[in-house]
């Protein structure tokens, strides 16, 4: 692992990642960690994110760098990408695993500051970010920026306006970013999984967790390490070749709606 190097030849490999307090953001923490990556790791819940970074020294002997980050937050994210240029004086790759679906009630009945809030976490936040991100990627003629999407994202369904669109948005500014930075030696990657067992259904279903286990039943979802193979593979290619996109369902999925349960 120590011979690897990044895009432009550094041999410190650092990856920022987001949401990693838990579920797939600590899943592709440690896949990171096991490739001999050093990490920058943001989260809301600080207490989580620093269970996350012992547990991966413990398997890794990686420390990570921890800071909290609320994607709502414009003055969070500037400072946590200030820090971890401190600490580690280059970024190579930012992992967008931070994502937010709150309830389930049609357009006409949902709770407009629950739209606001996932249009902050899931839109907002992240372009901002990698907005943070651009120039100092730019400058050194390298970076690599991977979001974590959704199936939601790629059909209507009811009960996801918000979380869908905001998704979608997301995806399409990707794309226009894939425009915008060639030539520039920056790579983008999409990578949107279906169904994944995380706490991530438990917060949309406001704690209910006979709901999540109707969702799971008779079926076998994705798991977070799934995911973070998806990533692995895309950051691990050479610089020359750019993985667009990737969809990573469970084979008993076809669409946000069509799930084939046993009986």
């Amino acid at each position: 692992m120590a011979d690897k190097k990044t895009d432009d030849g550094n041999k410190q490999r650092v990856a920022l990642v987001t949401g990693a307090s838990g579920g797939v953001g600590a899943a592709v923490a440690l896949r990171l960690a096991q490739d001999g990556y050093s990490l920058a790791l943001g989260a809301r819940r600080k207490d989580r994110l620093e269970s996350v970074a012992e547990s991966i020294k413990t398997d890794t002997g990686i420390s990570s760098f921890v800071c909290e980050l609320d994607l709502r937050s414009p003055e969070s994210i500037s400072g946590f990408v200030e820090k971890a240029y401190t600490e580690f004086g280059h970024i190579d790759l930012l992992v967008n695993c931070a994502g937010l679906a709150l309830g389930r009630e049609t357009a006409d009945k949902a709770d407009t500051a629950d739209w606001a809030n996932m249009i902050e976490t899931d839109y907002s936040g992240p372009i901002r970010l990698i907005r943070e991100l651009l120039p100092k990627f730019g400058e050194r003629g390298a970076g690599h920026i991977v979001n974590i999407g959704a199936l939601a994202a790629l059909s209507p369904h009811p009960g996801s306006a918000v979380y869908a669109s905001a998704k979608e948005a997301l995806r399409m500014f990707l794309k226009c970013l894939r425009e915008d930075t060639l030539g520039s030696g920056v790579r983008v990657t999409n990578i949107d999984p279906g169904i994944v067992r995380t706490d991530f259904a438990l917060v949309r279903f406001r704690g209910d967790e006979k709901s999540v286990e109707k969702m799971l039943e008779g079926m076998r979802p994705l798991e977070p390490e799934d995911v973070a193979d998806c990533v692995w593979f895309a950051v691990s290619r050479p610089p020359h070749v750019n993985i667009d996109q990737i969809s990573a369902l469970p084979t008993d999925q076809t669409s946000p709606t069509r799930v084939h349960r046993a009986t």
